[in-house]
């Protein structure tokens, strides 16, 4: 499957080898104490999630449980990702536990999303769809002023997710993980009942947003996220460097987060095209290594597995093996099925594929860089960083552990999943509310 193929892409809309994914890389710490640590309209990966001032304070939680163990889990990403239609801020939070115990366990990874009204947004909103509406009412005069002429163009042209192309009603900037700020001005007079019902949702100047803090568990420090269009150059221009023992190059460092031991021995016995291509997408992409999260609001998740559950449900068949010479096209599998998605419980609305986050993220947060302080990780202050091979006799010996049925609820570990799909709602519906997440857990032999 060439990795710049649409067969091959959670998009199937390429431009010029561009696609419609925005790719989230690391870009450094974020300092103790700076504002952005206290932000809902800031993307980060670790630290503490902040949730904007909702218009029913009764929603905000006062931590986030895993539902297995019943202990507070720490965040795992706060994308701040706005709709490029949509009159709302949006922000999206993922949170897991580390816990030995709860790893491969439903309940144990979780996803929320919290939406408010953005008056700036709803002003601007309204200023195109007056437009629009005086543009149509021209083109209607040149038509009973000439009716053997058509225009071609009554109706503007859309734009293709995250385009440059001004949408109808896009009021939310192009890049969705772009800060903004919340207006506090009156909100503009409503032109209809639905409006109004929305303008008592408004955000009063008083409220503020809330930041969770010690004890609850954070990875420390947070570092911010920022964001590269998805490039995949033709396939005559993509290098995939062979394996070289005297190679030092940063990339090669990267491969190895994805193809460890057991997958390079688990690919050797039998190839998962699926795998495959992911793995192939994610090194195929300029500067995809590094990427910790996709960002495609109404597009197709790139699938980890042909052995998980939720990807045989979300792409059914794609286990079913290939003749000679064929490839496997995921996105002419893909579907979405209500009783695997359900509906939004805040709306009733449907959900749709919004944003995964990839295996790089877990070389980012380890376990001993969870805190309890806020100050930085608990056990990397407690004792000096461990060797490789030492790393990989406490993994085991936990492993074993866990295995016997004898592992502590509170031993921590490094988490096991291979991607984390979340599902959002389509409607953006005011409040807070937990959304879907699918989850590949990682494939063992």
């Amino acid at each position: 499957m060439s990795p710049s193929s649409p067969a091959g892409s959670s998009s199937s809309s390429l431009s010029e080898g561009y696609t419609n994914v925005l790719l989230a890389l690391p870009d450094g710490t974020i300092p103790p104490d700076h504002s952005d640590l206290r932000s809902h309209t800031i993307s980060l990966i670790g630290g503490y999630p902040t949730f904007p001032p909702l218009p029913n304070t009764a929603q905000i939680p006062k931590d986030i449980t895993c539902k297995v163990c019943k202990k507070s889990i720490p965040l795992l990403a706060q994308v701040y990702c706005p709709l490029e239609n949509g009159e709302n801020d949006r922000t999206v939070y993922v949170f897991a536990c580390s816990k030995a115990g709860c790893q491969k366990k439903d309940g144990s990874i979780r996803a929320f999303r919290a939406s408010i009204r953005n008056e700036e947004y709803v002003k601007d909103v309204e200023e195109k769809r007056k437009a629009a509406e005086a543009e149509a009412e021209k083109e209607r005069e040149k038509a009973r002023k000439n009716p053997f002429t058509l225009s071609t163009d009554d109706q503007p042209n859309g734009s293709a997710l995250f385009g440059s192309a001004q949408p109808l009603f896009g009021a939310a900037p192009s890049n969705p993980f772009a800060p903004t700020s919340i207006s506090t001005a009156p909100a503009p007079a409503s032109i209809d009942s639905t409006a109004a019902d929305l303008s008592k949702l408004s955000i009063s100047p008083s409220s503020s947003p809330t930041t969770f803090s010690p004890p609850i568990p954070a990875y420390q420090p947070a570092q911010y996220l920022t964001t590269i269009d998805e490039y995949l150059p033709p396939p005559d221009e993509v290098e995939y460097e062979s394996s070289n023992d005297d190679d030092e190059n940063a990339d090669e460092e990267l491969k190895g987060v994805m193809m460890d031991d057991n997958l390079e021995r688990l690919f050797s016995q039998k190839v998962d095209e699926v795998f495959q291509g992911f793995v192939k997408r994610l090194e195929g992409s300029d500067g995809g290594l590094k990427q910790v999260l996709r960002y495609d609001f109404g597009g197709i998740p790139l699938p980890y597995s042909s052995q998980s559950p939720i990807t045989r449900k979300l792409f059914p068949g794609c286990e079913k093996p290939l003749g000679k010479n064929q490839e496997l096209d995921v996105n002419s599998l893909y579907t979405i099925d209500e009783k695997v998605i359900k509906r939004c419980e805040g709306c009733g609305g449907k959900r749709t594929f919004e944003l995964q986050l990839t295996p790089y993220l877990i070389s980012l947060l380890k376990p001993d860089t969870i805190s309890t302080t806020g100050q930085g990780g608990d056990k990397k202050n407690g004792q000096e960083k461990l060797t490789e091979e030492e790393r990989k006799k406490e993994l085991q010996e936990l492993a074993q552990k866990i295995k016997a049925g004898n592992a502590d609820g509170n031993d921590e570990t490094e988490m096991e999943w291979g991607n984390i799909m979340v599902f959002g709602c389509e409607n953006d519906c005011i409040g807070l509310n937990e959304e879907v997440v699918g989850v590949e857990w990682e494939m063992g032999l």
